[in-house]
């Protein structure tokens, strides 16, 4: 290539290299047409006052590097570009006289590379068909634009700077095409605008502190945003509005002065993997009849929500984490639809989900975290479909409003400061295999009028009642579980209706149902359990309850009392009494089975299995008209707690049923308290009332050595006196089996001289080994959908090696607590992660551990 200079004659390279002559230095223009196709034209240092045309196959050059050449333009164009190919510009610098006019033109066919040259004052305008690359380069000052692009025209612009622009930093217009990469465009009114039906891909580039919009993309404009950063922008930081496309992958938005991401009109904006923190509004926005597709990344910190959305917009979020909002952290409205999946949600002081107006909506695998008010607040006209979702820490886990079409499935909401659930005034939505844990007040309301349908759900643990029916309100509830309440299993305002069948309902606080005056609830083929009775009704006179085919089990009181409906129609809610028809016995071979998959027990499975081939070897002499040996089924169970004592005791009345030495075989629990009476006279009607619910299946009395005291005028010893002669009077007819703390057991025994003939069989629970209670937490796991990998498994083994073995040790209890604290541990590690799938939502792994137990010092 030959290389031209202005400081005297053609230089051409070694032998057939000009001298350079002493001339007067010639203008660009004069170079330019002396210098063949294809040479490189290199300019001495100063500044040219002069329009060039660049219209030839020449290189521009500025012969003592970049910014050692300035050209202005004479009147507005500094240079212009036209025709032709292999044109280029190398570290000049190129000056506008007017900031609204162009510095740069490039016009008609021609192809052009400008590298390291710094375009000021004006904007760099390429038109027609021309091809333009930029590379290095630096622009600043300019009005309209930095670098505008329209027509046909084609752009590749690279490792270049926009600064300081009265406009669009880049402008694609037309059908342009124009890709830019690794580039920087700060404080411009936009950074890059796309209309038209123009196309751009833009890679590692950064548009910061403009005064609009960092993006914008209009009309029929198709963009593509790959590892970029868009920061500070005065509005919304990314735009899309019209019938604009836009695709944007591994992009960071940040510290927007309104939306992070805005899609409006019939836009369509796919979001992938990437990042919109502290906007000023919402992170994500879609309004209209535009289409927001979000696929993993994280929305962080918003002054308003997380996503909102409202019109006709359609918006789907899969994997993608949307945290700290200062309003809700998904809200949809009017008639938009959003499609969630695997999503997280919250921390947020609103609600984690809401719906409104007559939008719809479809969640399958969403997570809700720490909303303060709602974890999903359902409402308005719409649809909604939730299956496989959670809501935990919250103020209320779900609520549903009226007139809303709403189905829930397989769904969890635990640990909240109010209710789990609450079904809203007039609201009919139907919960399938929905469980509500550790309500902070009620575990489920239904409100005024409301008609839900709860199939195969659970409600467990809650602060108050587990379920309340409000006035006028008639839930349909089949095969559901409401244990463990603090106050009512189910509680019933006056005129609440509803149909409660199958269900179970245990272990709360107060009586299992509470009916108020007025109420007419039916509840068919119910079991009550371990409650202080089973139902109250408040007024018997003014009540249409029914209660048909329901039995109580480890009921203190069976209370249920009332008017049904029909004459006729049974009312059972007690313990069977003697006489009350038998039921069938459950198959033995069966039993024995559900006692070898209980977690450990060696000895204990051993020993029960020896009592069954002894009681079976007894009906056999029998039957064969032999003289049976002597046998007490009495039992004392000796272990520390939490091993599994109460479970066996429960297995053996049934496995006693099956083999027709129990008519029963149901438990019955009792403490020193359901056994001695306060005052004289008071403990043998008790402790008779206590035995008699017994007959025909196993009396179960924990921590029994609590009846003997040193003590006198102790009414413990009158309670034993008791039983023992109940015992002797019924030896056929009940089983006594004592349980507690193996040293105090001894004490226990040595009492009484006829507890020592009546309880000569003791069954030893020994403490679970380190790998059972592994077991317990693996079972624990898999009830509550969570697994285990095998670094939790291989650390379990190590926290359960390093815990002491004293008083204070749990056994089946301390894997429970284990458990549990690695689901909170679990949820912290989640709520720290960016990006959350299906998988991380289920999987316990070693960081959600307990802390290991340290050793206790040597004494020595």
């Amino acid at each position: 290539m030959s290389v031209f200079g202005n400081r005297g004659g053609a230089r051409g390279n070694r032998g057939d290299r000009a001298t350079r002559g002493a001339g007067a230095r010639r203008t660009i223009a004069e170079l330019i047409d002396a210098a063949p196709d294809g040479a490189r034209v290199l300019l001495a240092p100063g500044e040219y006052r002069e329009h060039v045309v660049l219209d030839r196959a020449v290189v521009l050059v500025a012969e003592q590097g970049p910014g050692s050449v300035r050209l202005m333009g004479a009147q507005d164009v500094a240079l212009t570009v036209r025709g032709g190919s292999g044109a280029g510009v190398e570290g000049v610098v190129l000056i506008a006289a007017d900031a609204d006019a162009p510095a740069v033109r490039v016009t008609g066919t021609a192809e052009v590379a400008f590298d390291e040259c710094r375009v000021m004052g004006g904007r760099v305008a390429i038109a027609d068909d021309a091809r333009v690359r930029l590379s290095g380069c630096r622009i600043s000052g300019a009005g309209v634009a930095g670098v505008s692009v329209s027509d046909r025209a084609r752009l590749a612009m690279t490792g270049c700077r926009v600064l300081s622009v009265d406009g669009a930093g880049v402008l694609a217009a037309g059908s342009a095409g124009v890709t830019l990469a690794d580039s920087v465009i700060v404080e411009a009114v936009i950074g890059l605008e796309v209309r038209d039906q123009a196309g751009v891909q833009v890679r590692g580039c950064a548009f910061l502190r403009c005064a609009r919009n960092a993006v914008l993309a209009e009309d029929g404009a198709a963009l593509g945003l790959d590892a970029c950063r868009c920061a500070e922008s005065g509005e919304d930081a990314v735009l899309v509005r019209g019938g604009a496309k836009l695709t944007m992958r591994g992009t960071a938005i940040e510290r927007a002065g309104a939306s992070g991401l805005a899609a409006i009109g019939r836009a369509h904006a796919s979001v992938l993997d990437c990042q919109i923190v502290a906007s000023t509004l919402s992170g994500a926005v879609a309004d209209e009849d535009s289409r927001l597709d979000v696929i993993g990344g994280l929305i962080r910190s918003t002054g308003a929500n997380g996503v909102f959305a409202r019109g006709r917009a359609r918006v789907g979020l899969d994997g993608v984490a949307v945290a700290d909002t200062t309003f809700t952290a998904v809200h949809l409205d009017e008639h938009a639809h959003g499609e969630l999946a695997a999503v997280v949600l919250g921390p947020t002081p609103e609600h984690g989900l809401c719906l409104a107006g007559a939008a719809g909506l479809g969640a399958d695998g969403v997570l809700v975290r720490s909303a303060e008010m709602t974890g999903m607040h359902l409402g308005g006209i719409g649809t909604a479909r939730l299956t496989g979702c959670a809501a935990h820490h919250c103020g209320t886990g779900l609520r549903l409003e009226e007139d809303l079409d709403a189905g829930v499935e397989d769904c969890a909401f635990t640990v909240t400061g109010r209710a789990g659930i609450e079904v809203g005034p007039r609201a009919r939505p139907t919960l399938r295999r929905v469980r509500v844990a550790r309500a902070g007040t009620a575990g489920v309301v239904v409100h005024e009028g409301a008609t839900p349908v709860f199939e195969d759900c659970a409600v467990t643990d809650s602060a108050g009642s587990a379920m309340v029916v409000w006035t006028d309100a008639a839930p349909v509830v089949r095969s559901g579980s409401l244990t463990g309440a603090g106050k009512n299993g189910i509680f019933l305002k006056g005129g609440a209706k509803g149909e409660f069948t199958d269900c179970v309902v245990g272990g709360s606080a107060y009586p299992a149902v509470y009916v108020a005056a007025g109420a007419a609830p039916t509840l068919r083929d119910c079991s009550f359990r371990d409650c202080p009775s089973d139902a109250t009704i408040e007024d018997p006179d003014d009540t249409s309850a029914v209660f048909t085919d329901c039995v109580a089990r480890g009921v203190a009181d069976t209370t249920v009392s009332g008017r049904s409906s029909s004459a006729t129609a049974p009312l059972s809610g007690r313990e069977p009494e003697p006489g009350d028809p038998v039921p069938a016995p459950a198959d033995l071979t069966s039993l024995l089975a559900e006692l070898d998959d209980l977690v450990g027990l060696a000895r204990v499975k051993h020993d029960v299995a020896t009592l069954v081939q002894l009681m079976q070897l007894v009906r056999r002499r029998e039957e064969a008209g032999l003289t049976p040996p002597p046998l007490s089924r009495h039992l004392v169970f000796a272990g520390n707690p939490g091993t599994g004592k109460t479970t066996v005791a429960r297995l053996y009345g049934r496995i006693l049923a099956a083999l027709g030495m129990l008519t029963r075989g149901h438990l019955v629990e009792a403490d020193r308290g359901a056994l001695v009476g306060e005052y004289v006279g008071h403990t043998a009607p008790r402790t008779t009332a206590v035995f008699r619910k017994a007959l025909g299946g196993v009396l179960f009395i924990d921590e029994a050595y609590s009846l003997t005291s040193a003590g006198g005028s102790d009414f413990g010893q009158e309670a034993i006196a008791t039983l023992v002669k109940l015992m002797e009077d019924h030896r056929d007819d009940v089983v006594v089996i004592v349980a507690g703390y193996p040293d105090e057991m001894h004490r226990f025994i040595d009492s009484n001289p006829g507890l020592d003939s009546r309880f000569n069989r003791t069954v030893v629970f020994e403490d679970y080994a380190s790998t059972d209670l592994v077991r317990i937490v693996e079972h624990q796991a898999a009830a509550y959908e969570y697994t285990l990998d095998e670094s939790a498994r291989a650390g379990l083994l190590a926290y359960f090696d390093s815990v002491p073995r004293d008083r204070r040790f749990g056994n089946g209890r301390s894997a429970r607590q284990a458990f549990q604290e690695m689901t909170e541990r679990h949820a912290r590690r989640i709520s720290a992660m960016a990006e959350v799938t299906a998988a991380d939502l289920v999987s316990l792994r070693a960081p959600d551990l307990p802390d290991l137990v340290p050793a206790a010092p040597d004494q020595a």
